[in-house]
């Protein structure tokens, strides 16, 4: 496919007299991206890619065909392609039918090309402990994911799939929510994500969810005690602590969950601050509607404290990697 060009008029203001000059302004055209390596093995890989007609470096995701019909979480990410906003990734293209050549044979394939997010994603960021994050840098980032968070759900939008492996970092260490192949819309009859173990709402593990935006909440809390902590997870869906089951804890007594993780964490009493505690405590809450609306979450004190400006959030990110 040709990439095609625009033409638009303007006048010179500066020369009453002289002619409109004709304008040429090159459309993006990412027809020629060839991939250049793996990124990203999940389910469906992600590569860097590169165009040497726009001379920009991208993200390419691959959705192997489902025998032989595009797989359905491809036609579900396409869904949201025209999301416009600072803080989610965007696609720039897709393709629901082309052959690829693979190490195994060619193979049908769907893919999208997003923008490049180049430092990666927050798990290797918190999990790895590559960033020292402060209080501070973890208030940032947090109102970075409720700003992007309420664009999608002011759009009708769910994630349902939060977790730090889909928050990615953009050039200049903006936090970008990515991934939306499991992402639900107003008026879709079917929610198809099941969430991710420990990230994941009480209701999606139940297959009972009538609330997406109010499940986006609580997978937004435990985003928040990770970058609070410094990648220690609020629970286990699978294991206990010292015999006690730290959800229903977190859930049912949240005093002795604190204190615990006081003492998992080898943190003084006063780490976790009232205010910290009170908006956690809110967003996972086990009833949907006993949780905070994205409002609410702004208005909430911790929210409110200092956080640092993007400037200097790109020399704080350099100076923390370890």
């Amino acid at each position: 496919m040709l990439c095609e060009e625009s033409y638009s008029f303007s006048s010179d203001d500066s020369n009453s007299n002289s002619q409109d000059a004709i304008i040429i302004e090159q459309q993006p055209c990412y027809d020629d991206v060839a991939l250049i390596r793996v990124l990203n093995k999940a389910k469906f890989p992600v590569f860097l890619g590169y165009s040497a007609f726009m001379n920009e470096n991208l993200a390419v995701k691959v959705f192997p065909f489902s025998g032989n019909q595009v797989n359905p979480c491809f036609l579900n990410e396409i869904l949201f392609a025209n999301l416009k906003h600072k803080n989610v990734l965007n696609i720039v293209q897709y393709e629901s039918d082309r052959e690829a050549i693979f190490d195994d044979g060619a193979k049908k394939i769907s893919y999208t090309i997003m923008e490049l997010a180049p430092y990666g994603d927050f798990f290797d960021f918190v999990m790895s402990q590559r960033v020292l994050m402060d209080s501070k840098l973890a208030r940032t980032y947090f109102r970075q994911l409720i700003e992007g968070l309420q664009y999608l759900h002011t759009a009708g939008i769910a994630h349902l799939d939060l977790k730090l492996d889909n928050l990615l970092s953009g050039n200049d260490y903006t936090l970008k929510i990515g991934d939306f192949d499991q992402a639900f819309r107003k008026g879709q009859k079917t929610i198809l994500s099941k969430g991710t173990v420990c990230y994941r709402a009480p209701e999606l593990v139940k297959r009972t969810c009538t609330r997406p935006e109010a499940a986006d909440i609580y997978s937004a809390g435990i985003i928040l005690f990770l970058l609070k902590s410094g990648g220690v997870l609020p629970h286990s869906e699978q294991q206990k602590y010292k015999s006690y089951d730290l959800f229903d804890l977190m859930i049912n007594n949240p005093a002795l969950f604190w204190e615990k993780h006081c003492e998992i964490q080898k943190k003084a009493s006063s780490f976790f601050d009232e205010d910290f505690k009170d908006l956690f405590n809110a967003m996972i809450q086990l009833r949907p509607e006993d949780r905070p609306s994205i409002s609410e979450i702004k208005d909430s004190k911790w929210y409110n404290g200092p956080v640092y400006t993007q400037d200097e959030v790109k020399i704080v990110m350099k100076n923390y990697s370890i």
